[in-house]
C-alpha cells in the first residue's frame, strides 16, 4: 500500500532522516516508534507530502507522492499532531468544509459526514462549536477529517499525545476499529500504547531505521529480557551464588545483587527460567537457605528500545 525507497531529508546541512526503506501493507496498523527528535514527524510529513524530500521516493498504492501529488493524497487521510481545527465553527460544519476541499461529491458529502461521525463516535457533539470541545473529542474530530473521502490509508502524528487515561482507552478502540478497512501509520513515543494497538512496530532513531518488528517478534524480545527477582538469606553472598549456578546446567547471569541486613536481592536471567524457578522452590531447603521471595520482573518497552538504539 505504501513504499518507502531510500527516504532522506537534510535540513541545511542537518541529516534529519538517512535511507529510510520500508512498506505498509493493506489492513495493518503499523506504529512508527522513536524519542523526540528521532525523526517521526519529518518521516510522517514526507510520507503525507506536506514535505519534499531531499532524496528518495514514496509510492501510495504504486503512485509516486511527488510526480503525482493529487493522486496520491487522495488515498491518505492525515491526522497531524496539532489537528487543523476551526474553532468557530460546529463539528458537522467543520467536516463539510473538509470534504469540499476533499473534492467529495455533494451526493456523497452528507453519507461520508455521517460515516466519519460513527466511526469516531461524535454523533452527540456534532451541533457543539470545537471550541467548547474536550482535547479528546478536538482529537476525534481530526480522525474523522481524515476519514473523509474514503482513504486506503489512515496517518496519525502523535494520536494520543495529552490525552488523559479514559481518553486514551478510547483512542485505543477508535484506532483499532479501522484495521482492516484502511492501512494505518501510527507516530507515537509512547511506547506502550502502541504495543497494545499495532500489528507491527517501526523504530526511528537519529533518523535510522533501527528495526522492524512484527507483534509476534516484540514479544519474544520482552520475553528475552525478562528476568527473575529472588530474595534469599541463611548463607554468605558467595554460598548463595555457587548454589544458584549449581540448580541448572546453563550458567545463570546475575545482574544485580543488593543486600539488606542478612537477605541478598537477585535479579536473574536463564535460558529456561521456568526450570529455575521451579528448582530454586524445589530446592532451597535442602540447601539450608531461607527465601523470602520470587517474582517475576517484568521488562518495558522502553528498555527494549533502549537496547536497540544503543546496538
Amino acid at each position: 500500500m505504501i513504499e518507502v525507497k531510500n527516504l532522506t531529508k537534510y535540513y541545511g546541512e542537518k541529516l534529519a532522516v538517512n535511507k529510510l526503506n520500508f512498506s505498509l501493507r493493506d489492513g495493518e496498523i503499523v506504529g512508527l516508534l522513536g524519542l523526540n527528535g528521532s525523526g517521526k514527524t519529518t518521516t510522517i510529513r514526507m510520507l503525507t507530502g506536506f514535505l519534499v524530500p531531499s532524496e528518495g521516493e514514496v509510492l501510495v498504492d504504486g503512485i509516486s507522492n511527488f510526480q503525482n501529488p493529487l493522486e496520491a493524497k487522495k488515498k491518505i487521510g492525515y491526522l497531524p499532531e496539532s489537528p487543523p481545527l476551526y474553532e468557530d465553527l460546529t463539528v458537522w460544519d467543520y467536516l463539510e468544509f473538509v470534504a469540499k476541499i476533499k473534492g467529495v461529491s455533494k451526493e456523497d458529502r452528507g453519507s461520508q459526514i455521517t460515516q466519519a461521525l460513527d466511526k469516531t463516535n461524535l454523533k452527540e457533539v456534532q451541533k457543539e462549536l470545537i471550541g467548547s470541545l474536550s482535547l479528546g473529542y478536538r482529537k476525534r474530530v481530526g480522525i474523522a477529517q481524515a476519514l473523509l473521502g474514503n482513504p486506503k490509508i489512515v496517518i496519525m502524528d502523535e494520536p494520543i499525545s495529552g490525552l488523559d487515561p479514559e481518553q486514551i482507552l478510547e483512542m485505543r478502540k477508535l484506532i483499532a476499529s479501522l484495521s482492516g478497512q484502511h492501512t494505518v501509520l501510527i507516530s507515537s513515543h509512547i511506547l506502550s500504547e502502541l504495543y497494545k494497538t499495532c500489528d507491527r512496530f517501526l523504530m526511528i532513531h537519529q533518523g535510522n531505521l533501527k528495526y522492524d518488528y512484527s507483534k509476534q517478534k516484540l514479544e519474544q524480545e520482552l520475553v528475552q529480557f525478562s528476568s527473575l527477582l529472588v530474595s534469599l538469606g541463611g548463607k554468605s553472598k558467595e554460598e548463595i551464588i555457587s548454589y544458584l549456578n549449581q540448580i541448572l546446567e546453563s550458567k545463570i547471569e546475575i545482574e544485580t545483587v543488593e543486600q539488606d541486613g542478612n537477605t541478598y536481592h537477585f535479579s536473574l536471567r536463564s535460558e529456561n527460567e521456568t526450570i529455575l524457578r521451579n528448582r530454586i522452590l524445589d530446592t532451597f531447603r535442602f540447601n539450608g537457605l531461607e527465601l523470602y521471595s520470587l517474582h517475576k520482573k517484568e521488562v518495558t518497552l522502553e528498555q527494549i528500545f533502549l537496547s536497540n538504539v544503543r546496538n
